[in-house]
């Protein structure tokens, strides 16, 4: 026969389990999250940081009629590979860009065009005026070149306020504040790890490097149109034929671009390298300008505007020096690593430089480098260091990602804000 005895017992033991014990009864207000941080939090702030300044960066150039959407986003896909692979670089085409722009506006200022802005000049040199012609299919001119048609009385000056330019600019404010909220974050997190001698990652520290270069791309392109998609089309009086006629024997070579190279000179370009056929455009003429069609640097203050950053960049990565890595080895390959990154920029810049004080910091010294960049074999003297230096680049990043097996306790603290506030 069934015991039942046990069963009040049973019920009296659930209600005490059950009744709530004098702790739950304390009432609580705000109670601050863990003074931790886990490896995913590191990994999702710093990603996070890379993609918004990196698609923020970047102002890419006027696509061809042709240009599927299909091939917009390669073509984005391919310039964030190259932002998160070297940022440095894709500050250098801003910067030559930058410099071209400049150079635009005093060069039609000088023909009493003031309203010729910034805004202008850079919508001119990202492929934004297409030039029809009675004898030639259209194609793209450059900033310098609007100013030759324009002087020679070919042309016009376009009809295009920078009201007008910047309406067909999809820039985007309130994304560049959201990316400058986060760079900002993610930099001032780093400097109060460093006073509180808490641990920093390397992938922080690479984060905030590439935040100096993404920072120096975003002024040079400031006044730059963002995703222009349709270009201003120029009608042309003239026949092409008839204005290379009247340029004489600096018109006679065969053009690289379009017919209008003559007037830009030697210019160091994708379309020129080796390599152009297989990331270029094929097309002659160019049915829009390249991103990576680079401006020459032009004197000495450009170089030395552009060598701040970039040396901040390789800079930054030696603070490093004294990290605690998970090996001996990968610390001394960091150390050697970023070393190397150092030299060879170094060395570019300085030859600029030094081509520039040379020639009386006039622009053909730079004419005469980028003729030598342009010859087989002597632009070997162009490629081997820019490829030791991708090389170097790629092994940085490679313990970037390998070092996160391995952290230093102090990584996970999370700094105490409030003992960084002045107070009495």
């Amino acid at each position: 026969m069934a015991n039942f005895t046990y069963i009040p017992t049973l019920l009296t033991s659930v209600q005490s389990h059950n009744a709530p014990r004098n702790g739950d009864r304390i009432m609580q207000g705000w109670v601050d999250s863990p003074n931790q941080r886990g490896t995913i939090d590191i990994i999702w702030s710093c990603v996070t940081t890379l993609a918004i300044c990196c698609w923020v960066m970047l102002h890419l150039n006027v696509p061809a009629k042709t240009d599927t959407h299909w091939t917009l986003f390669l073509r984005r896909a391919r310039w964030l590979m190259f932002a998160l692979l070297s940022p440095e670089l894709v500050m250098l085409f801003a910067c030559g860009q930058w410099a071209s722009a400049q150079r635009s506006v005093a060069d039609m200022h000088s023909l009493g065009y003031r309203n010729w802005t910034m805004i202008h000049a850079f919508y001119a040199d990202m492929g934004g005026f297409l030039l029809h012609s009675p004898d030639y299919i259209s194609f793209p001119i450059t900033a310098k070149q609007v100013h030759y048609l324009v002087r020679q009385r070919y042309l016009p000056v376009p009809n295009i306020t920078k009201e007008e330019i910047w309406d067909k600019s999809k820039a985007d404010m309130f994304a560049k504040i959201i990316a400058g909220f986060q760079a900002a974050w993610l930099v001032a997190q780093v400097i109060a790890r460093g006073i509180k001698h808490l641990s920093v990652t390397l992938l922080e520290l690479s984060t905030v490097a590439l935040i100096t270069c993404t920072g120096a791309a975003l002024f040079f392109w400031f006044n730059k149109p963002l995703n222009v998609e349709t270009p201003t089309n120029l009608k042309l009086e003239f026949s092409i034929a008839e204005i290379l006629a009247q340029a004489g024997d600096t018109a006679e070579a065969p053009f690289q671009d379009t017919p209008m190279d003559f007037i830009e000179g030697k210019l160091y370009t994708s379309s020129q390298m080796p390599f152009a056929s297989y990331w270029g455009v094929q097309e002659r003429p160019l049915p829009r300008i390249p991103n990576d069609r680079d401006s020459r640097l032009h004197n000495l203050r450009i170089i030395l505007i552009v060598a701040i950053p970039t040396a901040s960049f390789s800079l930054l990565h030696l603070i490093g020096w004294n990290f605690e890595f998970p090996t001996r080895e990968e610390q001394m390959m960091w150390r050697w690593t970023c070393i190397s990154m150092g030299i060879i920029l170094g060395i570019g810049c300085f030859a600029e430089a030094i081509s520039i004080v040379l020639d009386g910091y006039t622009t053909s010294a730079l004419t005469n480098l980028g003729g030598y960049k342009l010859q087989w074999p002597s632009n070997l003297l162009f490629f081997i260091p820019g490829f030791l230096y991708m090389s170097a680049r790629l092994i940085v990043i490679v313990e970037i990602v390998i070092s996160l097996r391995l952290l230093p306790s102090g990584c996970f603290e999370v700094v105490q804000w409030s003992q960084l506030l002045p107070h009495f």
